[in-house]
């Protein structure tokens, strides 16, 4: 079995990290779980067992929005939703696509597009 985890360069770990689980992801796993005093450099985030993971842009061109997007096969989408209202962000909701799905769909701190798509209900 092989598993593809995008690796997605940001200026800010940690607020990334922060910024993510106040809308559900977890991070269960960083590089200070071997290396406790050194500067985070690494992150891993997952929602319901689907994973990315952050590592640092030390590049010096700053770009408004990320040129690649997330996107999230799930059963249900109420949970994402609510998480997004709680925390005031703003979402796109797309309730039926021509292949029978619903989407919703969001930009993140670091405008990265991240969209979570479900079944329609039969």
């Amino acid at each position: 079995m092989a598993e593809c985890v995008p690796f997605i360069k940001v200026k800010d770990i940690p607020k990334t990290i922060t910024w993510y689980q106040d809308i559900g992801f977890s991070c269960v796993a960083t590089n200070l779980i071997w290396e406790p005093d050194c500067e985070l450099n690494w992150a891993r985030l997952e929602w319901e067992g689907a994973a990315f993971m952050l590592g640092p842009d030390e590049s010096n061109v700053v770009s408004r929005q990320a040129n690649f997007s997330l996107w999230f096969n799930v059963d249900v989408l109420e949970v994402i939703m609510e998480k997004l209202k709680s925390k005031s962000v703003e979402m796109s909701i797309e309730p039926e696509t021509f292949y029978g799905r619903m989407v919703v769909s969001f930009t993140d701190l670091n405008g990265c597009v991240v969209a979570f798509s479900c079944a329609l209900k039969k």
